[in-house]
């Protein structure tokens, strides 16, 4: 017992010293003691219990950090605990994610040392105490349930069947007042075809051969799902995020036949365009969209990243472009096992938030030799991308035609649906960045843009 109290002692100080600060590196450390389940139970030294319950308490109302902490510490917190600035915050002169998790380590061991200790403290007064016609069965088996309820399986995943049911009744409750779809398109024909759209826990693929529009499709989805609210993370590999934001911009002004040049010759059309351009990307400061724009991030990277900002932000999606650039775990794996295991590692990603991912991928040069639409198999350096997508969106645009706005969208896979091709009805503005759905206009022979939810902020 000396040996579990010890353990938690040094293990809590360390913690809360690797949680003193407001950086990043500090909410990394405290994002994993959540993950781990640490609980005030975890702590035994009543300064620290009382320091974590006011840090999980300024967390939850979006102040994380010292300040928020000591807002809500009681005022006689300094008088009653005088050691707790020196000998627990201070206890790492440098404080570091990874002294943070063998606390944390330390802390699930002691815990259960002290519940082992219980449990042989209570059997041994038990024993004592028996009486002659006493069963000693009864005791075992009473002992057993205490040691299984230690030993479970600690998987936050695995259910059993009353949280089965509650989850499931849960589900569909929600899907009765949000819809059947976290992100709804913009595009009527997605909609439908997929149910009201792109939904929990599922892997959604974007794949064409290059400059045809497939992170700027994705970021109608995104641009439009944010003006309901819905909060996106973009992990843009390839672009700058001041270049993301400028498409934001242009989708928002809908200039689509003009657009918004500001680097051309004419000095004085550049200076107005450039204004309204301005007006329209200040009105998208307020949209809920997080751009990381880091070029060598690995999917661990992502997925804790994608964790952290979830649990400070509550995710509606998750944005990969694309996985091509996307730096592998193991740099001297063959590539087929390199893109693999990217692709795993985002539907799994999926499944952990519960939210839709999009992971953006490039097509093989067989789609374009062909002179035909891609299909699945042109999906480039791995079969596995196929297999671990829920939804696969395929799109082909001609950029040596005359018509350079049609676009072929087709719905290659759909695991809980059917899949289906747009025909003529997709049309990209490269103006404004917008692809839109366009339906027959009888009175004029002509075309006009369906209906959609994009609304102005």
């Amino acid at each position: 017992m000396n040996h579990a109290v010890t353990m938690t002692g040094n293990a809590e100080r360390s913690l809360l010293s690797c949680i003193r600060d407001e950086d990043d590196e500090a909410y990394k450390s405290f994002a994993y003691a959540i993950e781990q389940g640490i609980t005030i139970d975890h702590f035994l030294d009543e300064g620290c219990k009382t320091y974590w319950n006011s840090l999980i308490q300024a967390e939850k109302e979006g102040e994380f950090g010292t300040l928020g902490v000591l807002q809500r510490l009681p005022k006689t917190f300094n008088n009653d605990h005088p050691y707790f600035h020196s000998s627990v915050l201070s206890a790492h002169e440098v404080a570091s994610v990874h002294k943070a998790k063998i606390a944390v380590e330390e802390l699930v061991k002691a815990k259960k040392y002290r519940a082992l200790s219980g449990i042989s403290d209570n059997l041994s007064a038990q024993v004592s105490e028996a009486a002659p016609l006493d069963d000693p069965t009864d005791l075992a088996v009473s002992v057993e349930k205490q040691l299984q309820e230690l030993i479970k399986p600690k998987s936050s995943t695995l259910k059993g069947s009353v949280d089965l049911t509650a989850d499931t009744i849960s589900e569909i409750r929600r899907t009765l007042t949000q819809g059947p779809a976290r992100i709804e398109p913009h595009l009527p024909l997605l909609r439908q075809g997929l149910n009201g759209g792109f939904k929990d826990n599922h892997l959604v693929v974007v794949a064409a051969r290059p400059s045809v529009g497939k992170t700027t499709i994705v970021l109608n989805f995104v641009y439009n799902a944010a003006l309901q609210g819905k909060k996106t993370l973009f992990f843009s590999l390839e672009m700058k995020a001041e270049s993301l934001w400028e498409k934001l911009g242009l989708m928002r002004s809908q200039e689509d036949e003009y657009g918004l040049p500001y680097k051309t010759s004419d000095a004085d059309r550049n200076k107005v365009n450039a204004e309204k351009l301005i007006e329209n990307i200040s009105a998208c400061q307020d949209l809920p969209i997080f751009i990381d724009d880091f070029a060598g991030s690995t999917m661990s990277n992502i997925r804790t990243t994608s964790r952290i900002l979830h649990r400070k932000e509550g995710l509606d999606c998750v944005v990969i472009d694309y996985l091509g650039l996307v730096k592998p775990e193991d740099p001297k794996a063959p590539r087929e096992q390199q893109v693999a295991e990217i692709s795993r590692m985002a539907k799994q990603l999926a499944k952990e938030l519960s939210i839709p991912v999009f992971l953006i991928c490039q097509l093989n040069r067989d789609s374009v030799k062909s002179g035909s639409e891609p299909q699945l198999h042109n999906l480039r350096e791995s079969g596995q991308i196929e297999q671990d997508a829920d939804v696969v969106l395929l799109m082909h645009r001609d950029l040596l035609a005359e018509d350079k706005e049609k676009t072929a969208l087709i719905v290659a896979k759909n695991r809980f649906g059917g899949c289906g091709h747009s025909k003529d009805k997709i049309r990209f503005k490269a103006k404004s960045q917008r692809f839109i759905q366009v339906d027959s206009n009888r009175l004029n022979d002509g075309e006009r843009e369906s209906i959609n939810i994009e609304r102005r902020i």
